[in-house]
């Protein structure tokens, strides 16, 4: 009778895709959890009105100024005149040493100060209401949805990356509606969390009067990414 030799190959490659198999089941089910590092980055701009193109004027040249005829000046040398030196009297000795007299300070009455330890100009911004900029009220609040945002648990586990766009419209009183995903990630997880976390985020500050006539349409990009 022959003997048939162990077909090692096969059974290494059976190892390997039972490890493989192994290690997928621990992420899902939790049992072994990612250390990866996650980011998610947010963008916005205002599309209430297009982007308009500036096209530069050509610059104007002046024409170059004509060559003309350059007349030789007659220089005459003169003689110096002489200056009898003048007398100059030596200084005062007896002057005191310094000219500026000693003034005390004054008593401070001892007042609370200023608790300047948490001051953010962030919060100062949003409290007072105070936006120099249109630009500095959007960016208001994509900082207050950036501290809304979280990174979905599953979505870390299962290593899902993606891009998300949020379109909203705030309102005059400082609420939202209209708030819909139009570009989505393909994954429902990311694009669920990214519109919670604007709706979260509600309600703002009033929209100043000065700066927005109406109604203010938005878009939110957020990028998810594991490192």
């Amino acid at each position: 009778m022959s003997t048939r030799k162990p077909n090692w190959l096969f059974r290494g490659l059976v190892g390997i895709s039972l490890g493989i198999h192994l290690v997928v089941f621990m992420h899902v089910s939790g049992i072994y959890g990612s250390n990866a590092l996650s980011y998610i980055e947010l963008t916005m701009h205002d599309v209430s009105k297009p982007p308009t193109r500036s096209i530069p004027r050509p610059r104007h040249r002046p024409k170059a100024p004509q060559p003309q005829d350059i007349k030789r000046l007659k220089i005459t040398q003169r003689s110096m005149p002489n200056f009898k030196p003048l007398k100059v009297e030596p200084a005062e000795k007896n002057l005191p040493d310094s000219l500026v007299e000693g003034i005390a300070m004054p008593d401070v009455p001892d007042t609370a100060g200023l608790n300047i330890a948490n001051w953010s100009p962030d919060a100062l911004a949003e409290a007072s209401g105070d936006y120099a900029t249109p630009h500095s009220y959007v960016e208001m609040v994509r900082l207050k949805i950036e501290r809304h945002e979280e990174y979905p648990d599953m979505a870390r586990i299962s290593h899902i990356e993606g891009r998300v766009t949020v379109r909203f419209v705030i309102t005059l009183e400082g609420g939202i509606r209209e708030a819909v995903v139009v570009k989505t990630s393909r994954h429902k997880v990311l694009d669920a969390s990214a519109l919670k976390a604007v709706e979260d985020a509600a309600p703002f500050p009033r929209p100043p009067r000065r700066l927005f006539t109406g109604e203010i349409p938005l878009e939110l990009t957020i990028f998810f990414e594991l490192t």
